[in-house]
């Protein structure tokens, strides 16, 4: 789940090569006004519901923009500026939509005081303006581990936010979830809220992002079938194509249901791989197999595809604008020069297509194994749970998905050849050929990994010295995980150095509350427990 470990080492990473990962000062102005619009709009719905005023446009604003524009630097200043605009008017809205309640109810309203006002007449340099003073303001008055909580506590919304959106997609229930961001976003408004709330808020987050996840998984079984260990082709063949980048399976299917008849072949990117495990997705004749070898949304990929290209909803996608007209999306939210698609209209992406040169020929790569099989699976959490319980395998060790670098290939291979008779690895992201050594490739897929960690951790105890999780990935839900293992009671979790994307503070506030480590050097870090 890593980018990378050490901050000077993103060989392969192109946020860093694209300058993408500092935020520019106008990008963060922009979004610290973006965040001050959600809270005070967040406060004015729960007092709205408490009326019992429907109030689900409003929320569906603050989850569109948490789990996108929030959650990603990959949008210009004009885009921002439209999200401010359309936050603060419902703000305003919302505001004398509870002021007249009151009057009609003869209570007395209780208004949010806030220096943030923003006029019509304003331009985009006082606009991050204000958001500049707004975040120097955040930082002089505010006692350093009380901010650094409530920017981990943002974190954890923004996660749930990104799998609210996901679960939306398949027709799911979400208002449990969406009041409990209200409430995080709500208690935000306080720059003295007490530690104690912060860390509550926090917790319930990160239980109900863990309880999300599940939600998820099963929603995609429903939907496409069981999971079962693939052979994926890496292979391209000579045709029209179209790419589609992200993680929506059902944006996959949709444009799979789309080209049925046609001669256009569909290839997989990024975490797609993983769609090739489910049975329906087998029954495709134009899907072809998976194209790319790098993750994280690489632009080389997409530079080289002679094809139109789809990147799904709720994926933040890094574009260089470079590849108008063949690139498009079904997010809401529309990085420049990508064309939208909207109500399951992909005319335009296969016109696209069409007219695209394709591959002149085909070229041959070696496939890759997908998924697992589950009986096989279950056979070996039932040895482990015996070995673990006699005292065979002393040790337990998880590493989680990640996307490599030369130095973290090199970091992760001597752990893993470090693990002793007494070990046991099992990996999501690299595989070497021990017989204490198990590797399964879910991509960065949590909704098919968690399932299996909650069988692993049936009949053993997650909350014992002996088990380390080692969590690399440095994105918005990494934070959220780490705490749903700790709530859990996981005594060693390593995590990445994840500068310039997490703040150094936010790292030694995770250390210092709840116990998380940083990756250091493996000789030293394989003997968690001596």
């Amino acid at each position: 789940m890593l980018y990378n470990f050490f901050s000077d080492n993103f060989e392969y990473d192109e946020c860093v090569s694209k300058g993408s990962c500092s935020i520019p000062p106008s990008i963060s102005a922009l979004q610290e006004v973006i965040v001050i619009c959600l809270r005070q709009l967040a406060y004015y719905i729960l007092q709205l519901e408490n009326f019992g005023q429907d109030c689900s446009v409003e929320s569906n604003i603050i989850i569109e923009a948490l789990s996108t524009v929030i959650s990603s630097t990959d949008y210009n200043d004009e885009q921002l500026l439209n999200m401010v605009s359309k936050v603060y008017y419902h703000v305003i809205t919302s505001r004398q939509r509870y002021i007249n309640l009151c009057g009609e109810n003869n209570v007395t309203s209780k208004e949010l005081k806030s220096s943030l006002i923003i006029t019509p007449q304003m331009n985009l340099s006082q606009i991050m303006s204000l958001g500049e003073k707004a975040f120097l303001t955040k930082y002089k008055k505010t006692p350093r581990l009380q901010k650094n909580m409530a920017d981990i506590l943002l974190a954890v919304a923004k996660s749930v936010a990104v799998n609210v959106a996901k679960l939306m997609d398949y027709s799911c229930e979400v208002k449990e979830y969406v009041r409990k961001i209200l409430t995080a976003l709500e208690l935000l408004n306080h720059s003295r809220a007490s530690l104690e709330k912060l860390k509550n808020n926090i917790k319930t987050l990160a239980e109900l992002d863990k309880k999300l996840i599940g939600e998820l998984a099963t929603a995609q079984n429903k939907y496409f079938g069981a999971v079962c260990l693939s052979e994926v082709s890496l292979s391209t063949t000579k045709g029209k194509a179209i790419l589609v980048s992200g993680e929506s399976l059902l944006d996959l299917n949709n444009v799979l249901e789309a080209v049925k008849g046609k001669d256009i072949d569909v290839y997989t990117h990024d975490e797609l791989i993983v769609a090739h495990t489910f049975e329906k997705f087998k029954s495709y004749e134009n899907l072809k197999g998976h194209y790319g070898t790098c993750s994280g949304n690489c632009v080389f990929d997409f530079a080289t595809f002679p094809g139109a290209i789809l990147l799904t909803r709720n994926s933040n996608v890094n574009t260089e604008y470079l590849y108008r007209g063949r690139l498009f999306t079904t997010s809401s939210v529309l990085p420049k020069g990508v064309v939208p698609v909207k109500n399951q209209d992909y005319s335009a992406l296969i016109k696209s297509a069409e007219n695209a040169k394709g591959f002149a020929k085909g070229r041959e790569f070696p496939a890759e194994v997908v998924g697992y099989d589950a009986d096989e699976f279950d056979e070996l959490c039932k040895n482990l749970s015996s070995k673990f319980s006699s005292g065979e395998i002393e040790r337990l060790i998880i590493v989680g998905p990640t996307i490599q670098t030369y130095s973290q290939d090199g970091y992760f291979e001597k752990l893993m050849k470090l693990a002793g008779k007494k070990d046991y690895v099992i990996s999501f992201s690299y595989s070497l050929p021990k017989d204490n050594c198990t590797y399964i490739n879910l991509a960065s897929s949590l909704p098919m990994i968690y399932p299996l960690l909650n069988k692993l951790f049936k009949n053993i105890p997650i909350d014992s010295e002996k088990i380390a999780f080692f969590i690399t990935k440095c994105d918005v839900t990494a934070l959220s995980h780490m705490i749903a293992l700790k709530n859990l009671g996981v005594k060693n979790i390593f995590f990445s150095n994840c500068q310039p994307k997490i703040n150094p503070s936010i790292t030694s506030t995770l250390s210092s509350i709840y116990g998380i480590k940083l990756i250091s050097i493996p000789e030293d870090d394989i003997n968690f427990v001596p």
